[in-house]
């Protein structure tokens, strides 16, 4: 009996060897050929998941939100009981490159990002990211501190996003970008 093969599965682990090359080594590196490589798998079964460089890159894109996405959700189950102020702080820690997963994550981004420049597919796969962000702030924030608009949440997310490459880059320490956050915090809560 031939063995089943979960495409979401192979998809995932191809996306997974995209996102390690777009981190260490850039976008430019994320060929086909390199991907299997990486991978561990032949180039036709890449191309057997992905018809194109930028279908895989994009499908990349999705994956990694996804991964930040339960990163968050663990990293929430794991301070609970937590206040909003609390749960906020833990919000910025994880979009910030404050340790190995989350520098990781920055690189791939800012490598995405750049694609997404002159890639129309990429740019609208990013800007739904960016609005998803923003928009999920806004529903929480409004939730924890009910007298709290639009506006604020678009503000933290921007002070957030101003952050990420001067601490990534090694400009700011983590003391100076959470002091930074610490008094975002502060105006709003």
């Amino acid at each position: 009996m031939p063995r089943q093969v979960n495409r979401d599965e192979r998809r995932q682990e191809i996306a997974a060897a995209v996102l390690r090359l777009v981190a260490t080594r850039g976008v430019e590196a994320a060929s086909l050929r390199a991907v299997a490589a990486e991978a561990g798998v032949s180039m036709g079964r890449v191309q057997h998941y992905f018809t194109t460089r930028d279908e895989m890159l994009r499908f990349a894109l999705a994956h990694g939100n996804t991964l930040l996405a339960e990163r968050g959700a663990r990293l929430l189950a794991e301070h609970k009981p937590i206040t909003p102020r609390e749960a906020a702080r833990l919000f910025c820690i994880l979009l910030l490159p404050l340790d190995e997963d989350s520098k990781t994550a920055a690189r791939v981004w800012a490598g995405l990002v750049s694609h997404a420049c002159v890639d129309e597919p990429t740019r609208e796969l990013a800007a739904l990211a960016y609005a998803n962000l923003t928009d999920f702030v806004v529903r929480w924030l409004s939730d924890a501190v009910p007298d709290t608009d639009a506006q604020t949440a678009r503000h933290l997310v921007s002070v957030i996003e101003g952050l990420r490459w001067p601490v990534l880059f090694g400009v700011y320490t983590e003391q100076q970008a959470m002091g930074i956050v610490d008094a975002q915090l502060d105006l709003i809560f």
